[in-house]
């Protein structure tokens, strides 16, 4: 039987939040584009209306990303068992120890050569997806994580219920 254990902490990708940034910025730029009537023929108050959707969405997309950017802790155990711990908690409440809560890989988890999005179920019900991609951990790590949740993965495949949870 094949043990791999590690503990990461996974930091927030550079790259996606320059990609995020770039995709609300088009957004937004779209929306001007729109009110300043440079695309399509519409009504004054329509093209206001669409610029206004296309600009509230671009502000509500990169204010919803910025505050989902934690530093998270994954630790999987020799067994496959995966537990998960947010490290924005453990600073805001220094005198406690975070404790690592138990979580368990979901069927829409997506395992990558160069991006891992981690599709995670606390035990608490809620649903945790983290974007994982090489600019997060070093090389070593990556390469390691990538490991762990396929060897994660496949063992789920052949018993259907160790690790991944399918929904």
């Amino acid at each position: 039987m094949m043990s791999i254990a590690l503990s990461a902490t996974i930091k927030p990708s550079k790259a996606l939040s320059v990609m995020v940034g770039l995709q609300c910025l088009l957004a937004a730029a779209v929306g001007i584009l729109i009110a300043g009537g440079a695309v399509g023929d519409l009504p004054l108050p329509e093209r206001l209306a669409l610029a206004v959707l296309c600009i509230s969405a671009a502000i509500y997309g990169i204010t919803r990303y910025y505050r989902s950017r934690h530093i998270v802790q994954i630790e999987i155990s020799g067994s496959g068992r995966i537990r998960i711990a947010d490290m924005a908690t453990a600073r805001a409440m220094p005198a406690t120890k975070q404790i690592p809560l138990p979580a368990k890989m979901l069927g829409g988890t997506t395992l990558w050569s160069h991006l891992l999005l981690l599709r995670l179920r606390l035990d608490s019900g809620s649903v945790r997806t983290i974007a994982i991609l090489p600019d997060c951990v070093s090389n070593d790590t990556f390469r390691n994580l990538s490991v762990a949740c396929r060897w994660i993965a496949s063992r789920t495949n052949k018993t259907g219920s160790a690790g991944l949870d399918n929904e």
